[in-house]
């Protein structure tokens, strides 16, 4: 009973079998070696392609940008032409409006005074 409970029977490899189990090791280091190498290349080929993809994206969005901003502005402008031509009718009405209102005082007092 005390020679199944004990670790050192189980584990502990014969020295004909330790350059075995060495090399295995060895063998099995380099495989993750190997494999991790793979999955950095993959990472690092996924970080490349985001990458540009985000900079395509910025740079459209920047194209939008610009190209809203330019119908924008231009936008503005012709507001600002058709206010101020608004501006100018509604003065010249105004004026208009003024001397008829003068115009017809005038009359109503001449009449009165007749």
């Amino acid at each position: 009973m005390s020679e199944s409970t004990d670790p050192q029977t189980r584990t502990v490899p014969t020295p004909e079998e330790m350059p075995w189990s060495i090399s295995y090791l060895r063998d099995d280091i380099k495989d993750l070696r190997t494999q991790i190498g793979a999955l950095h290349e993959r990472i690092d080929e996924t970080n490349r392609s985001l990458g540009d993809r985000i900079d395509e994206t910025n740079r459209r969005i920047d194209e939008t940008n610009r190209s809203l901003g330019e119908r924008i502005d231009e936008t503005n402008r012709s507001l600002g032409e058709q206010i101020r031509a608004l501006h100018k009718r509604m003065d010249t009405y105004f004026l208009w409006m003024m001397g008829t209102l003068v115009a017809i005082t005038s009359v109503l007092i001449a009449v009165i005074k007749l």
